[in-house]
C-alpha cells in the first residue's frame, strides 16, 4: 500500500526554511536594532542579521519555526556569543605569545561600559528597557528562567556607571 506524499509545510521549501520578502521587510527594523544592541562595535549589525537569515534559510529541521523573529534573534545572540568566545580565546593566546602590550590609547565612554557587559546581558537590557518586552517574553527568547533574568538585569544595571544622564548633561 503506497502512501501519498504529504504536501510541503508553508514554512519550508524543498526541506529548507523560507523567509518571504514581506516577512523580512516587517522583521528587519527590529532585528537590526537588536543586532546593534548585542553586537560588538567591530560587528556590522546588517552582517549579523544577514548571517542569522542565512542560517534560518539553511535550516532543515523537522519542527517548523512558529516565531521567525524570535528564532532570528536567538540565532544572532548565539552568533555574537560564539564570536566573543573566539575573540577572548584569541586574546588569551596573543597575550601568552606577545605579552600584554597595548599601543592603542584608551578613552572611557558609556558605550565601552555597555560593551563590557556579556551579550546576553546587553540583549536582556535592550529587550526590556528599549523594546519594553516583559521579562517573561525575554526569558522565552533567551531560554533562561525569568527569575534568573531579573537578577541578571539588576546586576547588569549595577555594572554600568551611576547616573549616565547626569554625566552627559555636565
Amino acid at each position: 500500500m503506497m502512501r501519498e506524499p504529504s504536501p510541503p509545510r508553508p514554512s519550508t521549501v524543498s526541506g529548507r526554511a523560507s523567509l518571504t520578502e514581506a516577512q523580512f521587510a516587517e522583521l528587519y527594523p527590529g532585528l537590526r536594532r537588536f543586532a546593534g544592541a548585542i553586537g560588538a562595535p567591530v560587528v556590522d549589525a546588517d552582517d549579523l542579521v544577514q548571517e542569522a537569515c542565512v542560517r534560518y534559510m539553511r535550516r532543515t529541521g523537522t519542527e517548523p519555526v512558529t516565531d521567525v523573529g524570535a528564532y532570528l534573534r536567538r540565532t544572532m545572540l548565539n552568533l555574537e556569543l560564539t564570536r566573543r568566545t573566539t575573540e577572548q580565546r584569541r586574546e588569551r593566546v596573543h597575550a601568552r605569545l606577545v605579552g600584554p602590550e597595548s599601543t592603542e590609547p584608551s578613552y572611557p565612554s558609556d558605550l565601552a561600559d555597555l560593551m563590557a557587559l556579556d551579550p546576553i546581558d546587553r540583549a536582556l537590557l535592550y529587550l526590556t528597557a528599549v523594546e519594553r518586552w516583559r521579562f517573561a517574553e525575554a526569558a522565552e527568547l533567551l531560554e533562561r528562567p525569568e527569575a534568573a533574568l531579573r537578577m541578571r538585569a539588576t546586576r547588569a544595571r549595577r555594572a554600568l556607571p551611576g547616573d549616565m544622564e547626569a554625566r552627559n548633561d555636565g
